[in-house]
């Protein structure tokens, strides 16, 4: 049975408003004693890696609601598996909070680190699965796609899932080398995605 899209947009647009709230709330005004230069350094410093995670958690969050946007605003109906695999998605984006204070307090610890692209990957699978499902599988979606158009975003889907879970294992290799793949990523999946789709509405 296929419902209504209405309940589905508004519970995710509801969700994502309440974890990026929650993203915030981790970061606490730091304790400064003194009026001088120094103290103000010393007091905001800790704060430096819990902000940058905060920074990065926000945009990624945001790319995942934009991309999640646009497959919803596509299809016309649902039913009862794409609302599972939609919770399933909303399930893995509701734990970038705690990855990221975790991460923001332990920055070289390989464990705490490899959860974050992990965490990625698996939200990246079950958004490509919702696409999948929506756009090739089913006609919930208007399929005007071509085989090539369709084959090409699930390998682009599926490449950036194994390099997450790659950038995961690297984390026990060198930290550095897992946060540096973590910021370089958007310049390789997002921003050709933005610049494809605006492309598109000059057209």
């Amino acid at each position: 049975m296929t419902t209504s899209k209405n309940r589905l947009e508004a519970f995710s647009d509801g969700m994502f408003s309440i974890i990026l709230t929650i993203l915030v709330l981790e970061l606490h005004a730091p304790e400064i004693h003194g009026h001088d230069w120094g103290s103000f350094a010393r007091g905001v410093a800790p704060m430096v890696p819990k902000f940058l995670a905060f920074v990065f958690s926000f945009f990624l969050l945001a790319t995942f609601w934009v991309n999640h946007h646009h497959i919803v605003h596509a299809i016309q109906r649902v039913d009862a598996k794409l609302l599972w695999l939609n919770v399933a998605f909303l399930f893995f984006a509701c734990l970038f909070p705690f990855l990221t204070a975790f991460i923001g307090d332990n920055p070289t610890n390989p464990w705490v680190v490899a959860l974050f692209p992990l965490n990625m990957a698996c939200d990246a699978l079950v958004l490509g699965a919702l696409w999948k499902y929506a756009f090739v599988d089913t006609d919930l979606a208007p399929n005007t796609l071509t085989p090539a158009q369709k084959k090409r975003r699930m390998r682009t889907d599926n490449a950036a899932a194994l390099i997450n879970l790659v950038n995961a294992g690297l984390a026990f290799v060198w930290v550095p080398i897992t946060l540096a793949v973590l910021v370089i990523m958007p310049l390789f999946f997002v921003v050709p995605q933005m610049v494809s789709r605006a492309g598109q509405l000059e057209e």
